[in-house]
């Protein structure tokens, strides 16, 4: 009997739940907003990529506006920017993954190291990059719902 009780209850605040109001989809970030995210890449270049405002971390560029197609944004994400605040994040980078048009060598001094990344999981963030912020203009609400994974998200009040 008191399983029963507790079974009926389960349930009446299930239906409770559900028919008080619209459920808000709960979207998961695709592959490559999550290796931007896992890689920090907001920290320098902002959430959608706008360009930072620094703060600890060097304000990176808006890749919503930037000239790179896709070769140049990969390379840059594999190997970084000698003499400026952009890390490599590629494994192996100009060791074992040639950067530059360099011969296979150690990073060169002026270049930062970052993270160590996959191929793989670089192409994934060239892809989200490209399908979703390079030349996407202004970030919309939408856009940040799915960044946070909720449309009612604090930080998406101000987007339309």
């Amino acid at each position: 009997m008191r399983v029963l009780r507790v079974v009926c209850g389960l349930m009446v605040g299930l239906l409770v739940s559900t028919a008080s109001g619209p459920a808000v989809a709960q979207a998961s970030p695709d592959p490559g907003m999550r290796a931007w995210q896992g890689a920090g890449c907001d920290a320098c270049h902002g959430a959608f990529a706008q360009g930072g405002g620094g703060g600890d971390q060097p304000a990176g560029p808006s890749l919503r506006q930037t000239n790179l197609d896709r070769s140049a944004l990969t390379e840059t994400i594999r190997c970084g920017r000698p003499a400026t605040p952009m890390p490599y994040f590629m494994s192996g980078a100009y060791a074992q993954s040639p950067c530059y048009g360099m011969a296979a060598t150690a990073p060169p001094p002026d270049v930062t190291p970052g993270g160590a990344m996959s191929a793989a999981d670089i192409d994934q963030i060239v892809e989200y990059l490209m399908a979703r912020i390079v030349g996407k203009g202004a970030i919309t609400r939408e856009e940040c719902g799915l960044y946070y994974a909720n449309p009612n998200h604090p930080r998406c009040a101000g987007y339309r």
